[in-house]
C-alpha cells in the first residue's frame, strides 16, 4: 500500500491501515523517542502518545510533507515536551536526587562497543543525540534529515560533524576504552 492510499484509509478510520501505520513507523519513532528521552519506558509512552495524536489528527494531515516526517515531528515534539516537563519538575524539587544512568537497551548489553557509544551519547545535548540518531543510527541521508528537521543540508552537515566530534571527545575523555578494548 503506497503512502497516499494509507493516508486515505487512515482518514477513513480503517483499523487495518492503523495497524500497518504502526508497524511501518514504530521502529523509527521509538528510536527517535529513545534517543531524546534516554529511557525505554518513557520512549514507549511517547510512541503511543505520538501515534494516538497522529491518528486523532490524521484528517488534518496535509500532503505537503511525507507521513513519516509529520509523525517524526509529532514524536520529537512530544519527547522534548516530556524532557522539558521533567526538567521543570526537577527544578521545583528542593532535594536533588543524584542523576542515574538511563536504561541501556537490552540489545546493547554484552556488546562493549555499543555500551561505550550509549554512555558517550548520554553526555551529548538533545540536538546532538537527535542528529546522530537520524544519520548514523537510522542511516538517513543528509537531504532527508534536512527536510525532517526543517534546516538546510549544510546545517545538517555541520551538526553531524560537531556531534560526532563531541561524542569522540567524550569517549576519549572518559576513557571508556579500558585496556584491551581498543583492539576490538
Amino acid at each position: 500500500m503506497d503512502e497516499k492510499e494509507l493516508i486515505k484509509k487512515l482518514q477513513q478510520g480503517d483499523k487495518g491501515a492503523e495497524e500497518l501505520f504502526f508497524k511501518k513507523y514504530s521502529p523509527l519513532i521509538f528510536n527517535v523517542a529513545l534517543q531524546i528521552t534516554r529511557r525505554r519506558s518513557v520512549a514507549e509512552d511517547v510512541v503511543q502518545d505520538a501515534f494516538l495524536a497522529a491518528l486523532k489528527n490524521i484528517k488534518d494531515f496535509k500532503s505537503a510533507s511525507r507521513l513519516s516526517t509529520w509523525l517524526y515531528r509529532i514524536a520529537a515534539n512530544r519527547a522534548k515536551y516530556v524532557i522539558a516537563r521533567e526538567e521543570k519538575q526537577r527544578k521545583w524539587e528542593e532535594d536533588a536526587v543524584e542523576k542515574s544512568l538511563p536504561d541501556m537497551p537490552k540489545e546493547y548489553e554484552g556488546n562493549r562497543l555499543k555500551e561505550i557509544i550509549w554512555r558517550g551519547m548520554e553526555e551529548l545535548g538533545e540536538n546532538e543525540r537527535e542528529i546522530i540518531t537520524l544519520i548514523d543510527i537510522e542511516g538517513m541521508k543528509y537531504e532527508e534529515a534536512s527536510k525532517l528537521l526543517n534546516v538546510p543540508v549544510g546545517t545538517v552537515r555541520s551538526r553531524i560533524s560537531r556531534a560526532r566530534s563531541h561524542l569522540k571527545d567524550i569517549i576519549m575523555k572518559r576513557n571508556f576504552f579500558e585496556e584491551g578494548l581498543s583492539k576490538e
